[in-house]
């Protein structure tokens, strides 16, 4: 947002400084990115009057002007002169005179200085300037010609507003206040404790005979039928203007703060827009079809831009029509067979508010990003509807001619009480670790806040309606703080209290897995929570189940992640890309789940979004495994088997941990190479290596796996270790090799050799896998190690021998298997 200091100074009524607005608005909270002085260089440019012209002796199309400039030179002076509308002798119209050593701007706009030369044999004393050689216009058809003052005026003097000092502000999208000069005095005047009263706006001149018989039926020539989207809608009509350029002044005001000048109509109201923070539209009322009516639009319905675009709107958005078609698309321009040309003689002048998600909608949907768009955006001031639709009406009477006719409109079709407060000075104390200042009042008051009324220790104030960021006391405290300064705040060290130790619940837990997965070497990532459909669809999940968000920000962050695997799969291709061909990664973070069902009231209602966020730990392992005595091998499912089972041993106690082969896997695993995991018999994931389809889309040249793990499932399951007095018996060990078919599962034999061998059987360990081509074909070598061992003696070989042969007598039996 950029202010202009000369216009902040007519609203104080006071010039408190460049130095001191800027410090004023830093410490309020309003960002001050840069601050520039304009039109310094003018001071020794002065108005001057033409006394003589004869032509250039020996080059055509140049001009000898000789020029009274007062006490700046001679009334002698002569100047070579190129332009072809320099003013006759005595014409009373002045020219811009700028003698040697003036600054002027050349077409590449960079500043010269004006030194005596001799232009085609003839000496020049300093030049007179067109409007873009003075850095207050783009134009370089003629000089400058200006009406008023005197010669060897300085042109400073004859116009003080063509100095200035342009602000440069940040302003957040919370403060539409600060989107117009009214709104940032107001701020400046409160920080710095000065008075502050708003200008007022009287009423417009009225043509002759206005609201007569000649007069049309005005109020009577609007129709509000969205009354959710325009609750207030405010117009007048004005007659006899003349439509041309802006004076001066108004124009380099305009170019300084952004908008480029058109006409004068259009140019006061956005004059009026940046003082006032409230953009308004004039329409040329001859072209008009009355009534005017505010509706949404028809589905289908045709509307020709400002710019010329031609756009089919729909039900969402809001139009201004009249009796026969669309004339503006409401809060974001106009159209184009409907606005003010040179032949405009009639205006009718809207101000209106607009409910600012429908107008967000409808800049985003056609691509528009207006200065009228982006304040309605952000919410407008209801209140002062009328008052920018008056002042409006006087600045187009001051630039443009003309007067207010008929009765002025104000259609508040859906009014709203004032948002009223309790500011409690005990909790300003709490919150803020300081008493309220002695200021308080004044600091609201100046802020617009009125207080109503004032008891004991707490003021009950009503909050206007330029300022829809106030909505809980805590704004109200924030108000206050801010204005009378952070840097008044005394630094004290907080009271705490003792705490129980550790932190609780799912944050303890993200902790600790965090913990588990640094120290088995593994990098954290930090993804986004939404995605685009590409990276689902590369990930092989379907977008239309999932959470889509209405109003996204882009089509790459549209979609609320089912699955931390998607981002964690754009992380290991980026590095891939880049030449990082092993990637450790592991997130613990939300996820968002469609609810089915979803919970409500009896009344329909939906008491809380229909929207579950588990919390799941995702491991990502990319890439060759470590190793240093044998040749490199990518990471495979064993990789990613170790991570989970590392993780749930110290999550879940002694619960068992189990991987199950049965059961749909997530789309992005591969269907033959991953399994459930389970934790005392329920799911809490899946382990796998990706899917052929999802390497292929993602371009992944090296093996991956992927787990991921439900962390609350997995924690409701856990199972307390429990202390056992250790055997002072020795164990005993028997192995054992069973010749057995591809096709079963080593973990079936491992657990019926463990439940089989007796109960003093301690473990059964898989230690050897063998294939040969001795051995027949489909078939494999599993070697399992026995343990056993009793709390109470020392078991006997013959005993361990009888029991061994029990388990593998009932591996023979169930799985065919041979004992080698």
């Amino acid at each position: 947002m950029l202010i202009s200091y000369k216009w902040l100074q007519e609203i104080l009524g006071s010039d408190p400084g460049v130095e001191a607005v800027t410090s004023a608005l830093g410490r309020g909270g309003l960002e001050v990115d840069r601050v520039t002085h304009v039109g310094a260089a003018l001071r020794p440019v002065v108005l001057a009057s033409v006394v003589a012209t004869r032509p250039h002796p020996s080059k055509k199309g140049l001009t000898l002007v000789r020029v009274d400039a007062g006490g700046a030179a001679s009334p002698d002076i002569e100047v070579v002169c190129g332009a072809s509308n320099v003013p006759a002798p005595g014409a009373g119209t002045f020219v811009c005179y700028a003698p040697v050593g003036a600054q002027v701007l050349d077409r590449n706009g960079a500043l010269v200085t004006l030194t005596e030369k001799a232009v085609a044999g003839v000496t020049s004393a300093g030049m007179l300037c067109a409007e873009d050689e003075l850095g207050l216009g783009s134009s370089h058809e003629g000089l400058l010609l200006l009406e008023g003052g005197r010669p060897g005026q300085s042109l400073l003097d004859w116009e003080p507003r063509l100095e200035d000092w342009i602000i440069e502000l940040s302003v957040t999208p919370n403060r539409p206040d600060a989107l117009g000069h009214l709104g940032v005095a107001r701020d400046v005047a409160a920080v710095l404790g000065v008075p502050f009263q708003p200008p007022s706006v009287p009423a417009p001149a009225r043509a002759a005979g206005a609201g007569g018989d000649g007069a049309q039926a005005v109020p009577a020539a609007v129709e509000v039928l969205a009354k959710e989207r325009c609750p207030r809608y405010a117009g007048q009509i004005i007659e006899g203007v003349r439509v041309g350029p802006s004076p001066l002044w108004a124009r380099v005001r305009l170019s300084r703060l952004g908008v480029r000048p058109i006409t004068n109509i259009v140019d006061a109201t956005n004059l009026v827009m940046l003082e006032r923070g409230q953009p308004l539209h004039a329409f040329d009322l001859d072209t008009l079809r009355l009534p005017i009516t505010i509706r949404t639009a028809r589905p289908g319905e045709a509307f020709v831009a400002l710019d010329g675009q031609k756009l089919s709107l729909g039900e969402d958005d809001l139009v201004i029509a009249d009796a026969e078609r669309v004339v503006a698309l409401a809060g974001v321009i106009g159209g184009a067979d409907s606005g003010v040309t040179a032949t405009t003689r009639r205006v009718f002048l809207e101000s209106a508010y607009f409910e600012p998600r429908g107008i967000r909608r409808s800049a985003r949907r056609y691509g528009f990003h207006t200065e009228a768009s982006h304040r309605f955006e952000r919410e407008v001031d209801l209140s002062g509807i009328p008052a920018a639709r008056d002042r409006a009406t006087a600045v187009i009477g001051e630039v443009a001619g003309g007067a207010a006719a008929g009765e002025p409109i104000d259609a508040y079709v859906a009014p709203r009480a004032p948002r009223r407060l309790t500011l409690r000075l005990p909790r300003y104390r709490r919150i803020i670790g300081n008493d309220a200042p002695e200021r308080t009042r004044e600091i609201l008051a100046t802020l617009g806040i009125a207080v109503v009324e004032a008891g004991g220790d707490q003021l009950l104030v009503e909050v206007p309606a330029h300022r829809p960021d106030i909505v809980e006391e805590i704004d109200l405290i924030e108000e206050v703080a801010r204005v009378a300064g952070y840097d008044q705040i005394p630094s004290r060290l907080p009271r705490v209290a003792a705490a129980p130790a550790g932190a609780r619940g799912d944050y303890r837990l993200r902790r600790r897995v965090r913990q588990i997965c640094t120290g088995l070497g593994l990098h954290e990532a930090v993804t986004y929570s939404f995605l685009s459909p590409q990276e689902l669809k590369a990930a092989r999940y379907e977008v239309e189940p999932l959470l889509r968000l209405v109003n996204p920000l882009s089509e790459e962050k549209s979609v609320m992640r089912p699955s931390l695997v998607p981002g964690l799969l754009t992380v290991a291709q980026r590095s891939q890309r880049y030449n990082v061909p092993r990637v450790r990664l592991f997130e613990v973070s939300q996820v968002f789940l469609p609810r089915q069902g979803g919970s409500g009231s009896a009344d329909g209602a939906v008491e809380r979004p229909p929207v579950d966020e588990p919390t799941r730990l995702t491991v990502l392992l990319l890439g060759p495994r470590d190793s240093y005595l044998s040749p490199p091998e990518d990471v495979d499912f064993y990789d990613g088997k170790g991570v989970v089972a590392a993780v749930l041993s110290e999550i879940a106690g002694n619960a068992a941990v189990g991987l199950d082969l049965e059961g749909e896997p997530p789309p992005w695993a591969h269907p033959k190479k991953g399994a459930r995991v389970t934790v005392e018999g329920r799911a809490v994931g899946h382990v796998a290596e990706l899917h052929p389809d999802v390497r292929d889309a993602l371009e992944l040249t090296s093996g991956a796996v992927v787990a991921e793990i439900d962390l609350a499932a997995a924690v409701q399951a856990y199972r307390a270790p429990v202390a056992a007095k250790p055997s002072r018996f020795p164990a005993m060990r028997h192995d054992v090799a069973l010749l057995l078919s591809l096709d079963v599962p080593a973990g079936q034999v491992l657990e019926l050799l463990r439940t089989t061998a007796g109960e003093f059987c301690e473990k059964v360990e898989l230690f050897d896998r063998y294939r040969g081509s001795e051995l027949p074909g489909g078939t494999h070598s599993l070697a399992f190690a026995l343990w056993f061992r009793s709390a109470e003696r020392t078991l006997t070989d013959d005993e361990v021998d009888r029991w061994t042969k029990a388990a593998v007598d009932a591996a023979k039996a169930r799985f065919g298997a041979q004992q080698r």
